[in-house]
C-alpha cells in the first residue's frame, strides 16, 4: 500500500522532474560501503506482564500493582556495517512507580495482604543488546524512471543483558528483589528503501525497517525472552530521517520465588542520523 500510494505521488502531473539520478545510480547508492548510523528518541512505554513473589498467585504490573501509566524513556540505537551486514546496539533504562491499595487478598515474599490494604510499588528494568546482523538476500525491483526500490532482509543473533528490579511495601512490610539476566536469542530483519529520485523536493527516499526475535535467558534460574521493532524512516535531507516506529521487550525469567515477566512495549519517535 506505501508502494503504490507513493508511486502514484510520483508520477502525478507536476511533480516528475525531467532531470535526477538514474535507477543505476540509486541502486549503487543503497549498496555502499561501510557506513554508521544512529537513532535516538523517546520510547514511549505501558509496563504490561505479572510478577510473583513465594505465594501461588500472580500480580499484574500495570494493572493490580498499578503501574499502567505511559512513561518516556530514552532509547539510543547504533549500527555499523553496511546494508547486506553489520553490528547493531541497543541501550534503553526504564523505571516507574505507583501507589495504590489490592484488589485481592494474597501473599508476597511471605507476607499476606487483604483487599483494601495500601501499598507502594516501583519496577526498574536496564537493557542494552548487541547483534548481528546478516542481509544474504537482495531484492531490487525493476531498474525504471519511476521508483527505485530496495529490499534486503536476513537473519541475527544477538545477546540482550538486563538488570531488573521491583520493589513492594505494604503495611509492615518492604521487599525488593534484583536479578542480572543475560539473553541469547535469534531471529530476522527486513529494509524496504524507496527513493524518490529527486521527484520530492523536500523527501529524499523513505525506509521501512522490522526484526523480531526470540531467544534463551540466562542468570539465576534463567527464563525466555522476545523483542520485535518496526519504523519507517523519512528522510527530509540526505542523511537525516525522522522516524516513527514501536518497540517490544518481553522477558519471562525467575529468580528462586520471584518471577517477573514484564513486558515493554510502545511507541518510539525520534530522529535518525548517517554518515
Amino acid at each position: 500500500m506505501i508502494e503504490a500510494l507513493l508511486a502514484l505521488t510520483l508520477v502525478a502531473p507536476g511533480v516528475v522532474a525531467e532531470d535526477g539520478p538514474t535507477a543505476q545510480e540509486v541502486i549503487a547508492q543503497a549498496k555502499a560501503p561501510l557506513g554508521f548510523n544512529v537513532a535516538t528518541g523517546a520510547w514511549l512505554i505501558r509496563l504490561r506482564g505479572n510478577s510473583s513473589f513465594g505465594g501461588s498467585q500472580e500480580l499484574s504490573l500495570d494493572d493490580q500493582l498499578g503501574m499502567d501509566d505511559r512513561e518516556t524513556t530514552f532509547r539510543g540505537e547504533f549500527r555499523v556495517g553496511r546494508d547486506d551486514w553489520g553490528v547493531w546496539i541497543m541501550g534503553a533504562d526504564f523505571d516507574t512507580s505507583s501507589s495504590g491499595s489490592f484488589d485481592t487478598a494474597g501473599s508476597w515474599d511471605g507476607a499476606a495482604f487483604s483487599v483494601g490494604d495500601p501499598f507502594r510499588s516501583s519496577f526498574d528494568m536496564m537493557n542494552i543488546a548487541v547483534e548481528g546482523q546478516w542481509n544474504p538476500l537482495d531484492l531490487i525491483g525493476e531498474a525504471n524512471t519511476h521508483i527505485p526500490m530496495f529490499l534486503t532482509v536476513g537473519p541475527h543473533l544477538g545477546i540482550l543483558y538486563s538488570d531488573i528490579k521491583q520493589h513492594l511495601s505494604f503495611n509492615n512490610t518492604a521487599s525488593e528483589e534484583q536479578g542480572e539476566f543475560t539473553s541469547l536469542y535469534a531471529g530476522g530483519q527486513a529494509i524496504i528503501r524507496m527513493d524518490t529520485m529527486d521527484r520530492l523536493p523536500w523527501l529524499q527516499k523513505i525506509e521501512f525497517r522490522a526484526g523480531g526475535g526470540f531467544g534463551a535467558a540466562l542468570g539465576h534460574d534463567g527464563g525466555t525472552m522476545f523483542h520485535a521493532r518496526a519504523d519507517m524512516r523519512f528522510y527530509f535531507m540526505k542523511n537525516f530521517a525522522v522516524l516513527f516506529g514501536y518497540r517490544l521487550l518481553e522477558l519471562n525469567v525467575e529468580k528462586g520465588d520471584w518471577k517477573p515477566s514484564p513486558s515493554l512495549q510502545g511507541l518510539f519517535v525520534g530522529a535518525s542520523i548517517e554518515f
